[in-house]
């Protein structure tokens, strides 16, 4: 299914500005999801084409260019379910000019329009207690945004980018509405997804058995991994897919960078997905999480 299909606005102004986007991007759009988001917008800068002259800045400039990533996402899709760390209002909701850093960066939502649902979709919105710390803080029934999203960076200029907002529990809409629907994702961030005290019981990283459905061809992810075999193969016998194989090429940057990435203060691998031809099986999901889960011992030892 195309995403265009998925969604409509809640009321005319809404499907006006919703028709306008579907119709600027094309039928297939590529599209990064970012679960747990909160209110980070860090992905937005992080995989979007800098208009600036690169040859005259020294270390960092963002993912995209430091590593050559041409494929760059056209949509963001963000879920939380914690309403209130979302801050799903307009203006704006972060300025770090007052943190001392060199690259000064402020997010702006500039115009939130409330979504809902296409009708005759069987999407079954539900927030599970055993998956999450705090169920209170959920909505009672799916809340979906379209938010235009300004960032101005001192280094990278001025970004703006359609984000998706999804008011979700990430396995639900994992289950309810990525999968279920065949909705592609060529991106997935993983980073700082709050396993814990960050409000999360449940892992999203059960996702990663499922990028041959996604079609995805990018991972940023941290190195946190809590794999539950027992989630997967309950996913996978109640949508009844089949999950293929697949490899990842982890990428190095292109440009000399003196210090590793660091989001959220947790180390960034950014890996492309090679496709395979053969089944998934738990040895070969064990075999391709293996060194992340070593770098996540090593990390937490250090």
């Amino acid at each position: 299914m195309k995403i265009s299909e998925l969604l409509k606005g809640k009321n005319k102004e809404s499907q006006k500005q919703l028709d306008k986007l579907f119709c600027s991007i094309g039928d297939d759009p590529r599209i990064l999801w970012y679960p747990s988001a909160g209110d980070d917008y860090r992905d937005i800068s992080e995989l979007s084409n800098a208009n600036i002259d690169r040859n005259n800045i020294r270390g960092r400039i963002n993912i995209a260019t430091d590593y050559e990533i041409t494929e760059l996402p056209d949509i963001f899709v963000h879920t939380d379910y914690f309403k209130r760390w979302a801050k799903l209002r307009q203006g704006e909701i972060f300025n770090d000019d007052n943190t001392g850093k060199d690259d000064k960066t402020r997010v702006t939502i500039e115009n939130l329009y409330e979504l809902q649902f296409n009708n005759g979709l069987n999407i079954n919105y539900n927030v599970n207690e055993d998956f999450v710390v705090f169920p209170e803080e959920a909505p009672k029934s799916p809340e979906i945004y379209l938010l235009d999203v300004r960032i101005n960076s001192d280094t990278l200029g001025e970004i703006r980018k359609p984000v998706f907002y999804f008011l979700f529990e990430n396995i639900n809409f994992l289950q309810e509405v990525l999968l279920k629907n065949r909705i592609n994702i060529s991106h997935i961030v993983k980073v700082r997804e709050g396993c814990g005290f960050g409000g999360n019981k449940q892992s999203i990283t059960v996702a990663y058995a499922f990028l041959s459905v996604l079609n995805t061809k990018y991972l940023i992810i941290d190195n946190e991994t809590h794999f539950d075999f027992h989630l997967f193969m309950r996913l996978e016998r109640e949508l009844n897919i089949p999950v293929m194989d697949y490899e990842l090429e982890e990428l190095e940057p292109v440009r000399q960078i003196i210090t590793p990435i660091r989001w959220s203060d947790l180390d960034i691998n950014i890996f492309k997905v090679i496709s395979g031809r053969e089944e998934l099986t738990r040895d070969r999901i064990e075999e391709i999480l293996k060194p992340l889960e070593e770098r996540w011992h090593k990390e937490m030892s250090d």
